[in-house]
């Protein structure tokens, strides 16, 4: 007779947990989720017994003997092991148990008298724990290799049931009946919690196979488990003002009072909804967000936060930020712990970040597991998160555990930054983020400088005749739809009006003018639009500031972790509010600095991008009111093309692409010759007056176009369209898992990378980092500080400078990275020894240029 089936295996190898006990345990801690957040029970109209229940039946697949065969002591224990290797339990049998639960949970769903629709679905979405789905079937799921006659005398069919009796017997009070079909939101919120409660409820730290198994035992568990990664409610601080949330400790002597536009924001957003703001750059849309976000913290009406920007570079600024404003709210210190989405490469990540242990398939799962406690995905998991926006899109693509996102974000109050900067496929994603989100419970704000009404309209497509009359004539401006109802658009008062000189200069005399300002103690941001043109521009100025004592520093995105993030503190800290520490300096950067981020230039120079670009580059020129600047004006100067407007008019669209060089292959070249042509015409711009104006007269229907950029356009209509179809197809869920990959299937034109892992040395028993950082390598054990010192030195680099199937993976560092990775050696001289590496391409690195990719001809 069998005792038991096992689900987990101990570390000797031998049966560990049982599947009963391992799914009470997940259950449980699904339940005490639930109960610790009912605001989503009642969004979702489900109950707290009816949801550990089925989150408890996920694993039910594990009693089959395709399972049970992976364990040799099982088989010995249970006389079984002639059984299973003559009737090929290793290959007649279906090995995957999620398939298995799938077709067990279906069947038993409908004789507890569930409807055929919700038993498909929901059977189809707990098989999906491990992140793969299986697609549902009216008449009843069943595995290709499902045979319960397997020769052991075991009725497998009758176990699973029996097991799955037990187990609701354990959690639902009676039988209660529920529905959810493929268009709710719950359907995904279940599925995203049970793979969530699975991870954690492996955890034998919280749940070891020799503790006492009773009901309040299981209990306890979960709550300890919960509580120690965050997962609890938080006591929020009452009644705070503007002033308490936002103002600047070291400066005790100056009231914070909130603008009108700040007002109004809070008094529009009240609930659950969607709501845009636009406004000019630097007026406070952060924190008329977060004063909103506040208000429904305490009133109940979400669970937490996150902030979802365009990069990596602005989210390193923003948790700093937000680290202070949950600091100020929250009367626990503990709600703080999980903010960043790369907070797990701080020492404290190893405090409160759940390790799953003994997966009965190792390799794979406890790899995901850790991969979202211990990387950027972490973020959305936590109360409070701040990361890329690409870490909740893959939330609306067909990605592997895309459902996880679902729970993540579900309740929350979702603040989407700058959300005018993407192409028509990623814009598409956004617009179903949106609707998802929604759906979720969510209160998603959105907020803009640069929206053009024909954006605005898509994202809220709720005012008449397109954008409304109040859209176009007001700004600042709050729209939304709370709980299904449109709300009236409301106007803000405008800022002081900013004038701005606009100059096209040549590089050269862009330079000296650079180099002036300088020299009178001002400081100057120059903007390229690719890496490379980035670091040959800091080269440039590092010459001619040799006999000056004013530092000139680089930012871009090919640095490693640890050195990014010691020049954006250096960076953001010269550029910003502080008089005190502001000193002559230059500082060249690629797009990391547009958006999101708080620095104030005394003059700006800026390669030619789209004008919400340039816009947005505008917003970091003369942000802060000053007593005194090293100019009179405020001065905003771009970088003149090769060609005139009037012969860019007389080019091929092919010539137009060739001359306009690399800033044609980051942004669409009919945009940018639209742009040119508008610019053209302002030698001086009114900020926030004219932002309108210029974002509408830039994209507007034109009949004046030559041919070749007529050509350009339709191009772009058709590339449009293959991206939005292409959006439609990665978005529908039932569709083969895509790679869990950020970048990849968010951003349509983002180039594949390699993460490319820097080290001074490395052999098989030890690496030594490009940061200095000797870590021992060896063994099957996770270990944390490799996975820190792995990620800390990671650059990444375009997959094009690769030769096909080249990239030859390092071993010590496969359980550490997803996707596809190498390991390269800085040799004294910082060339970059790497194989694989195109003919004529080679790498250099030094800590301030970053990562150099030199092409020869």
């Amino acid at each position: 007779m069998i005792k038991y089936f096992w689900a987990k295996l101990a570390r000797d190898g031998k049966p560990g947990i049982s599947v009963y006990d391992h799914m009470v345990n997940v259950g449980c801690v699904a339940q005490c989720f639930t109960e610790t957040f009912p605001i989503l029970l009642e969004w979702f109209k489900l109950q707290s017994s009816v949801i550990g229940s089925l989150v408890a039946l996920h694993d039910i697949g594990k009693i089959s003997p395709g399972f049970q065969q992976k364990c040799e002591a099982w088989l010995e224990e249970n006389g079984l092991s002639r059984t299973a290797r003559n009737g090929c339990w290793d290959t007649a049998m279906e090995l995957d148990h999620g398939k298995v639960s799938h077709a067990a949970i279906q069947a038993f769903l409908l004789r507890l008298g569930i409807d055929r629709d919700t038993a498909k679905y929901v059977s189809a979405v707990l098989g999906a724990h491990h992140g793969r789905l299986n697609p549902p079937n009216d008449r009843g799921y069943r595995p290709q290799k499902l045979i319960s006659d397997s020769g052991s005398g075991i009725d497998w069919d009758a176990e699973r049931m029996a097991n799955a009796y037990m187990i609701w017997n354990h959690f639902a009070r009676e039988n209660t009946l529920f529905e959810l079909s493929d268009g709710s939101p719950a359907l995904w919120w279940l599925a995203g919690l049970t793979s969530v409660a699975d991870w954690i409820g492996s955890d034998e730290r919280f749940f070891p196979p020799e503790r006492e198994n009773n009901k309040a035992v299981f209990q306890t568990s979960s709550r300890e488990a919960l509580t120690a990664i965050g997962f609890q409610k938080f006591e929020y601080i009452k009644n705070l003002s503007f002033h308490d949330l936002f103002h600047d400790k070291g400066k005790p002597g100056i009231r914070w009072n909130p603008n009108g536009m700040q007002e109004k924001t809070l008094a529009s957003v009240t609930g659950r909804g969607v709501y845009i703001v636009e406004a000019p750059m630097g007026m406070g849309k952060t924190e008329a967000a977060l004063w909103a976000a506040y208000q429904l913290l305490v009133s109940g009406k979400a669970t937490g936060i996150y902030f979802a920007l365009p990069t990596q570079a602005t989210s390193n600024r923003m948790h700093l930020r937000m680290n202070e404003f949950v600091r100020r709210i929250c009367r626990t210190s503990s709600a703080i712990r999980l903010v960043h989405s790369n907070s797990w490469l701080t020492a404290q990540a190893a405090e409160v970040s759940p390790t799953a242990t003994n997966f009965d398939s190792a390799s794979e799962d406890a790899r995901i597991g850790r991969d979202w406690f211990y990387s950027a995905k972490r973020a959305l998991i936590a109360p409070f998160g701040v990361g890329t926006i690409d870490q909740a899109l893959l939330g609306v693509v067909a990605a592997k555990h895309f459902f996880v996102r679902h729970f993540a974000l579900a309740g929350k109050v979702v603040i989407l930054d700058e959300i005018h900067s993407y192409d028509l496929y990623t814009g598409t994603l956004i617009d179903k983020l949106v609707t998802t989100l929604e759906g979720l419970g969510c209160t998603v704000i959105i907020l803009s400088a640069t929206l053009t009404g024909k954006r605005h309209a898509q994202i809220l497509p709720f005012l008449e005749n397109g954008t409304g009359g109040e859209k176009k004539c007001s700004y600042p401006l709050i729209t939304g739809r709370q709980e299904g109802r449109m709300l009236k658009p409301v106007s803000a008062e405008q800022p002081k009006p900013k004038v701005v000189k606009v100059d096209f200069l040549a590089r050269e005399p862009a330079i000296e003018a650079t180099m002036m300002v300088a020299r009178k103690g001002g400081i100057v941001l120059w903007i390229c639009n690719t890496i490379a043109a980035a670091q040959n521009q800091y080269k440039t100025f590092i010459k001619l500031a040799e006999q000056y004592e004013f530092p000139v520093g680089l930012l871009h995105s090919r640095f490693p972790y640890w050195k990014r993030q010691e020049l954006e503190n250096e960076w953001m800290e010269r550029f910003g509010k502080n008089d005190s520490v502001r000193r002559a300096s230059i500082l060249v950067s690629t797009q990391v600095v547009e958006q999101s981020v708080d620095l104030d230039a005394d003059l700006l120079i800026t390669e030619l991008a789209p004008t919400d670009m340039l816009l947005q580059r505008l917003g970091r020129l003369w942000r802060h009111e000053r007593k005194q600047r090293p100019i009179t004006k405020a001065r905003f100067c771009i970088i003149k093309e090769e060609k005139t407007l009037g012969e860019f008019r007389k080019m091929d669209s092919k010539m137009i692409v060739e001359i306009l060089g690399g800033k044609a292959h980051v942004y669409d070249p009919f945009v940018l010759l639209r742009s040119l042509q508008l610019w053209k015409n302002y030698p001086e711009i009114v900020i926030p007056t004219q932002i309108r104006e210029l974002i509408e007269a830039t994209y507007e229907d034109r009949d004046d176009d030559p041919e070749s950029w007529r050509k350009l356009f339709d191009d772009r209509f058709v590339r449009n369209s293959n991206a939005r179809f292409i959006a439609s197809m990665n978005s529908n869920y039932w569709q083969p898992q895509l790679p869990d990959a950020e970048g990849i299937q968010t951003r349509l034109n983002e180039v594949p990378t390699v993460s490319v892992v820097l080290c001074r040395s490395l052999n098989k028993r030890e690496a030594v980092f490009v940061d200095n950082t000797l870590e021992k390598l060896g063994g099957d054990e996770f270990r944390l500080s490799i996975a820190k010192a792995i990620h800390r030195n990671i650059v990444k680099v375009p997959e094009y400078c690769f030769a096909e199937d080249t990239i030859n993976a390092c071993s010590a560092f496969t359980g550490y990275i997803f996707g596809k990775q190498s390991a390269a050696i800085v040799a004294d001289g910082g060339a970059v020894e790497i194989s694989g590496l195109k003919i004529g391409i080679r790498l250099f690195y030094s800590n301030k240029l970053g990562l150099v990719i030199e092409k020869q001809s």
